[in-house]
C-alpha cells in the first residue's frame, strides 16, 4: 500500500509542477506580446518625431515656407499642409503676421496616427523686411 500512495504522490507533485510551468508561459506570453506592441509604438514614435523635427528644421531654414512644402509634395488643404505616411500624416499650419520691420511666420509641425497626434513642435521665424 505504501508504494501505491507514493506513486500517486509523485503523480500529484509532476502535475502541479507541469501546471506551474503552463501558468509560467502563460505569463511570460503575455509579457513578450505587450512588450512587442510597445517596441513598435515607440518605433513608430521616434520616427515620427523625427520627422517633424526635420520638416520643422526646414520650415525654419526655408526663404517662403509654402512653396518649400509645395516642392517637397505636401498638399495644402484649407488652412493645413499635409503630407500622408504610411504610420502617420505630417500636417503643418502656417500663419503669418505682419510687424513694423517685418514678418512673423508662425508654424506647428503635428503627426498624427489614426486621429491621435504624436508629436507636436511649434516654431517661429522672424524676418526683417527687405530696405
Amino acid at each position: 500500500m505504501r508504494s501505491g500512495n507514493r506513486s500517486n504522490a509523485l503523480l500529484v507533485e509532476l502535475l502541479i509542477v507541469v501546471l506551474f510551468f503552463m501558468l509560467s508561459s502563460t505569463v511570460l506570453l503575455q509579457v513578450f506580446s505587450t512588450a512587442r506592441s510597445q517596441s513598435a509604438l515607440s518605433g513608430k514614435l521616434i520616427s515620427a518625431s523625427n520627422a517633424a523635427q526635420s520638416a520643422a528644421d526646414r520650415l525654419y531654414a526655408a526663404k517662403d515656407a509654402e512653396s518649400m512644402l509645395a516642392e517637397m509634395g505636401w498638399t495644402r488643404e484649407e488652412d493645413l499642409w499635409r503630407l500622408p505616411g504610411g504610420d502617420y500624416d505630417l500636417t503643418v499650419s502656417l500663419t503669418r503676421e505682419q510687424q513694423p520691420f517685418g514678418e512673423l511666420t508662425r508654424y506647428q509641425v503635428r503627426a498624427v496616427s489614426g486621429g491621435q497626434t504624436l508629436v507636436e513642435l511649434p516654431g517661429a521665424r522672424y524676418r526683417e523686411a527687405a530696405e
